[in-house]
């Protein structure tokens, strides 16, 4: 009876520990959770965080002028330093501007807090204030209004992207996929027309460059050649790659400099079928300045209701991807040039 007995009072015991063991087990799993997504907060100084703010503002073209230094009301905080009154074009969304100022700081440097006030009239007369604390203190509040009377410098670009056909499998579908505006420029082979069905699918047009450098034969153009046979040639471009934005060449090549270039421009031109210099365009690989200081020089040309068409090789238009996030972030539009090339003269 009594060996009964112990076994009895062990195994309650046992389960007895056990449950205790998960009930500590839950409790620390959670204190250490909640430890391990806590935050670690820190305070930076009013001058930081007013440097970064105008920097996230002015980083979307908004001019000084806009920019309204209010005094601060210290009756609501002694610690705001900073009080601004932020006039914004009707074409640049509020939420954009405050997002990248929100990001522009670290983890647990800044409490952030925005407000908008619409307005029943409509909604460029809205208000939106935003406020900026750290370490428990208010240290920059700005309010932001919608000025219709206001407008950024800007500017319309358009890029012919060169080279596409020889580029690797990885980076052909990271430039097709991505949401960028850009003509492809093809030359003429059985590949490309595998090419221009991946690019139709995201909505991506092309253009067709003669060359002396096509090797696939039905589209060669040699000075061997019969006019028959350039003809024939000319043909099979023109039926296989039909809804090109234009048909390009350079007049600085050799393929322009030949005998039989003459006769190729007429068929074009009889045809009434666009057959453009790419030397027309802004080449910005043959510019004598750094790729950057090109690219702002031809950006800087243009101006409202003006269009710049660059020509630019693939790897020096993914080198440009930054600087064009940046412009386009002031105001400048990046279009598919597709209707630019059609009307060039």
């Amino acid at each position: 009876m009594n060996l009964s007995f112990d076994r009895k009072r062990t195994v309650i015991i046992l389960f007895a520990i056990a449950f205790l063991l998960l009930i500590l087990n839950a409790i620390s799993s959670r204190l250490f959770k909640s430890s391990g997504n806590k935050t670690e907060t820190k305070e930076i100084y009013s001058d930081e965080i007013n440097r970064k703010f105008l920097a996230g503002v002015q980083g979307f073209g908004i001019r000084d002028e806009w920019i309204k230094t209010q005094k601060p009301n210290k009756k609501h905080s002694d610690s705001l330093k900073y009080y601004y009154a932020v006039n914004v074009p009707a074409d640049l969304p509020i939420p954009l501007i405050l997002d990248d100022i929100k990001n522009s700081f670290g983890k647990g440097e800044i409490d952030y807090s925005s407000k908008e006030i619409r307005s029943k009239e409509s909604r460029s007369k809205g208000t939106t204030t935003l406020i900026l604390k750290s370490g428990g203190f208010e240290k920059l509040k700005a309010e932001f209004v919608y000025s219709p009377a206001i407008q950024r410098t800007s500017g319309t670009v358009g890029f012919l992207v060169s080279g596409f056909s020889s580029l690797d499998t990885v980076s052909q579908y990271e430039l097709i996929n991505s949401p960028d505006n850009f003509l492809a420029v093809l030359i003429p082979s059985k590949d490309a027309l595998e090419k221009i069905k991946r690019l139709k699918t995201r909505d991506k047009d092309y253009a067709i460059l003669l060359s002396d450098n096509i090797s696939d034969l039905d589209y060669k153009f040699s000075t061997k050649y019969s006019v028959e046979r350039l003809k024939i040639s000319l043909r099979s471009v023109i039926g296989d790659f039909p809804k090109a934005a234009a048909y390009l060449y350079d007049s600085k090549s050799s393929f322009a400099s030949s005998s039989i270039f003459p006769l190729i421009k007429r068929e074009f031109e009889k045809r009434k079928i666009k057959f453009l210099d790419i030397n027309k365009f802004d080449l910005i690989d043959q510019q004598d300045t750094p790729l950057n200081s090109s690219f702002e020089s031809i950006v800087n040309k243009t101006g409202n209701n003006k269009t710049e068409m660059i020509y630019v090789s693939d790897e020096d238009y993914y080198k440009l991807k930054p600087e064009i996030l940046k412009y386009t972030k002031t105001g400048y539009k990046f279009i598919n040039p597709y209707a630019a090339v059609t009307d060039f003269k």
